[in-house]
């Protein structure tokens, strides 16, 4: 019998991303899975942002942002990411989710792809879950960044369209797109 404990899930901090997060989410609860919430951060934008406002444009609380802004250190840039990603989790999904499911954020600096391709064999995932063929993505990770990682992972990826369907627990099918709306 395959066993899925742990899920990858890579998000851009962008909308696009909720679906892939609220479905690996049901998915972990279902399975007693951990997520491993991704996120990497390009060599331009460290350098751009560096000690700076990263995420600033994402619409986070006023204290997850200035979280950011603290201490030089790489360590505490990586901290301060690390939060903006909870705090994205909080705010556009829920804070229940991480009640109901284990959920532990990462964070890496270098080339997409290749650090999503990492971090799945760094930390043994049983599953990679994204949402694919969003503009947001395709800005950020370049064309075709989906079946990059599929050709690439050390693992089975479920890469999700946002004009896709579910069931719900309640027999209910629902758009991929909505799922931040009953993922908490």
């Amino acid at each position: 019998m395959i066993t899925i404990k742990k899920i990858l899930v890579p998000t851009d901090l962008s909308a696009v991303s909720i679906p892939a997060i609220g479905y690996a989410g049901s998915l972990a609860r279902g399975l007693d899975a951990e997520v491993v919430l991704f996120h990497a951060i390009p060599m331009e934008a460290m350098k751009q942002h560096f000690g700076g406002a990263y995420g600033d444009s994402l619409g986070l609380a006023t204290e997850t942002q200035t979280a950011a802004r603290h201490g030089p250190s790489v360590e505490s840039i990586y901290e301060a990411k690390k939060q903006i990603l909870l705090g994205f989790l909080d705010q556009k999904i829920g804070a229940d989710l991480r009640k109901m499911v284990k959920i532990r954020p990462l964070v890496k600096l270098g080339k997409v792809v290749e650090e999503i391709i990492a971090a799945a064999k760094e930390e043994k995932c049983d599953l990679i879950v994204m949402t694919s063929g969003g503009a947001s993505l395709r800005r950020l990770f370049g064309a075709n960044v989906t079946e990059r990682i599929v050709r690439h992972a050390p693992c089975p990826v479920l890469s999700m369209q946002l004009s896709a369907e579910v069931r719900t627990e309640k027999d209910e099918r629902l758009q991929v797109k909505l799922i931040n709306q009953w993922a908490a």
